[in-house]
This record gives structure tokens, sequence and C-alpha cells, in this order.
């Protein structure tokens, strides 16, 4: 066999599947391709089908498993058994157009990665081949593996395919002459099917943060900082003045010998700068991705992340409480405020001093807080640049903002 066309397919055997197989009989000489179906999680009409299709077309080969497997899985599997030099992976929901005999594979196959949509990808910064139909010949994934299962449902499995052929020295060939490939794609006719594939979005976010784990670690940051919504640092980076100055200010004013917890603990950078004689340390965040990544970065022993709703959520009793930057992000900050009081010794928060509404954007729920909305706290005061001061500091163009450091002391 000249080619080996490996499908995965996931259910809407009608809608999908027999449609594309239809258009490849229609438009291929069937004697140079073998054709290999990767059904994972199929609860339909699929396997009927398969079995006639078998019968139908003797190079038929099928890859069945029971449970869903994913993109990459599901095709890595029909690459396994694929036995042709050339392998041209083909999403099920996808249709060739009217041309001549072969016409497609000869117009894909010009080199060893080629593929009919290019795009560019913000997070490695280079072009990638989407795959719903590319040619990779066998010495390609010989060299530099399979499709990466790290990436599972969700997409980018092809932006690092490509990185890696490229590093290890194979060109990538753009086949596609701006949209004339004879190739009807209706994109994404699986994944953005809501009873096959649930929170599509989030799937689709974890995997771009894997890639860009992998290539760009600043797109990794700023990703998971939710368009600055939270200051985030890794383990090893180097932490900004201000986030820094505030946490050496908690470690002086945290009870030495004592629990922690913190609330809205973003990758727990905060902790390292704590003593190291609290014994325990336990962040809360109500972004279970963020906690993730706090899990994987080992900042201390005994140091412990947990996905959270402030509102929803037994808080227990702890020597300290910090919550930096949090308050005014809850519509019931004050509320909120009030319910730590009563679970600590010692509550550590920060907030903006006065901040009029739409300085830092849409993520802050409450405006103008001031001294007065703190009854009870001692207060310092942290600038733009992170110094720390008793008295507040003026609002000028080398200053524009103000952070209150807030300490309460239970009686």
């Amino acid at each position: 066999m000249k080619y080996s066309i490996v499908i995965p397919t996931y259910n809407n055997c009608e809608k999908y599947l027999k449609p594309c197989i239809d258009s490849i009989i229609k438009h291929t000489d069937m004697t140079d391709v073998e054709l290999v179906i990767s059904a994972n999680g199929c609860i339909d009409n699929t396997r009927q089908y398969l079995d006639y299709l078998i019968t139908a077309i003797p190079t038929t080969k099928v890859v069945w498993n029971d449970e869903p497997l994913g993109f990459a899985k599901a095709t890595n599997e029909g690459i396994k058994v694929a036995t042709s030099d050339k392998i041209i992976l083909l999403n099920n929901d996808t249709i060739l157009l009217e041309q001549s005999k072969n016409k497609w594979l000869e117009l894909l196959d010009k080199g060893d990665v080629c593929g009919v949509l290019p795009q560019y990808s913000d997070i490695t910064k280079d072009w990638f081949f989407v795959f719903f139909c590319v040619l990779i010949t066998k010495q390609v994934f010989n060299k530099i593996g399979l499709i990466n299962e790290d990436f599972n449902t969700g997409g980018c499995e092809d932006i690092d395919f490509c990185m890696r052929a490229e590093k290890a020295g194979f060109k990538i060939f753009d086949v596609g002459g701006k949209g004339t490939f004879p190739i009807y794609h209706k994109a994404e006719g699986t994944m953005h099917d809501t009873e096959l594939v649930q929170n599509w979005e989030n799937k689709f976010l974890i995997n771009q943060l894997k890639l860009a784990k992998k290539y760009n670690l600043d797109w990794y940051r700023w990703r998971l900082s939710n368009n600055y919504e939270r200051a985030v640092f890794l383990k090893n980076d180097e932490v900004f003045a201000r986030e820094r100055q505030r946490y050496e200010w908690a470690a002086k004013n945290v009870i030495q010998d004592g629990s922690v917890l913190e609330i809205g603990c973003s990758t727990g950078y905060g902790s390292q700068f704590l003593p190291e004689t609290v014994w325990d340390y336990h962040g809360l965040d109500y972004d279970p991705i963020i906690i993730e990544v706090a899990k994987e970065q080992n900042w201390r022993k005994n140091c412990y992340f947990d996905y959270a709703d402030i509102n929803n959520i037994n808080l227990g009793d702890h020597d300290t409480i910090i919550a930096f930057e949090v308050i005014e992000h809850l519509d019931n900050g004050l509320e909120i405020v009030k319910l730590l009081q009563k679970h600590c010794k010692v509550l550590l928060i920060t907030v903006p001093h006065n901040e009029p509404k739409g300085f830092w954007g849409e993520h802050h729920k409450i405006h103008g807080l001031t001294e007065i909305d703190f009854p009870g706290f001692e207060f310092e005061y942290v600038n733009e640049h992170g110094v720390i001061t008793k008295e507040l500091q003026p609002i000028t163009e080398q200053n524009r903002c103000n952070l209150m450091l807030c300490k309460y002391s239970a009686q």
C-alpha cells in the first residue's frame, strides 16, 4: 500500500464517518490505500458500519476501543497498525470535494510533513498544521515518536508535533494553496458536541497551558494570571518588589510557631517567604487549574493546596489567615472579612486604598476601600514600587496607587 489513511472516530457515524468514507471511495483509487479506522467510545451504529466496510473494502483495518481515548491516543492507536510509509491523518468530519481520482493525494504528497491548513501559534511563535488533514511519513514518527498523548482531548497536539518535527530537522510543507485544496472540514464536529465532550473550553485551556509550559513560560505565566487578575510566579522566579514586600511583611506578622491559611494563594509563591517555624501552610484558590500548578512547585514541607470557593467552605480554625488582594474581588468582600476574623488569631489583608472604579479593571467588585471599612485593624501601606511606610503615601505620577496592609489580632 502506498498510503494509510488513519481516521479516529467517536460516534456520529451517520453524520460524519459515513459521508467521509464515501467521499474517499469516490475520489480515491483504493488499490493504493488502506483505511485505518480507530473507533473509540462509540455507542451508536459505528461497529455495524465498520463490519460492513471491512467486507466492502478488504484493505480496511479497524482498531476498536470501548472507552473514549481522546484524539491523540485514538489517532496513535491507528498509526500503530498502519503499514504504509505515508500516513494520512484525517478527521471524520471531513468530506473530499469534487476532483479527479487521487488528486487530493497527489497534492498532499509533497514531503515528510504536509498539511492543508497552516496556522500561527502565539504560544510557540511558529507555524503548524491543523491535523484534520495531514500527511506524515513513517520516518518522522520513527524519529520523534507519535502524537503526544499528554494533550489528550482538547487540542494543541498538532502544534506540539510540528514543533518536534521541525526541531528534528524535518520541513513542513503547506499544500493547501490558500484554501484551494479539495476538502471540506466541518471543524470540531466532535469536540464542540456537548453530548460527546463536556467543558471543551476548559480542556483546551489546560492543553494550551501544557504547550506553553513546554515552549513559552512567559505565555504560561500570563495565561495563569487570568488577564492580570492575579500575580503568578513559579518556583525560582524573581518575585516583583511589591509582591515580595507584602509577604515579607506577612512573615513578620504571622504567629511564628503556628498554622497559616492563605485565601487566594495563586501558585503558592508567598509561602516561600514565611518563617520556617510555620509548621502548616494551607493555600486555597477558586481556580482549580492554578491549584494544580501550585501543587507542582513543591514550595516547602507541610504545604497543601486545595480548590475552594470561600463562600462554600468550612474554614476551620487557624493561627493566621492571609488574604492578599482578595477582598476587593468579592461582592461580599467585607462580609468575608468578618467571617475570617472568627476563624483565626491573626488576620492579614491587603486591599487597594481608595481605588476608583475602573482603575484595576472589571475584576474588582468593591472600590473606594479605606481604613474606615476595617475597624479594629492596624494599618501600614505599600506603594506602587513596593516601599512600605507607616503613613499613606501621596498619589503622584510616580506612585499611582497604594495598598493598605491590614492586620487584625483577636483579643
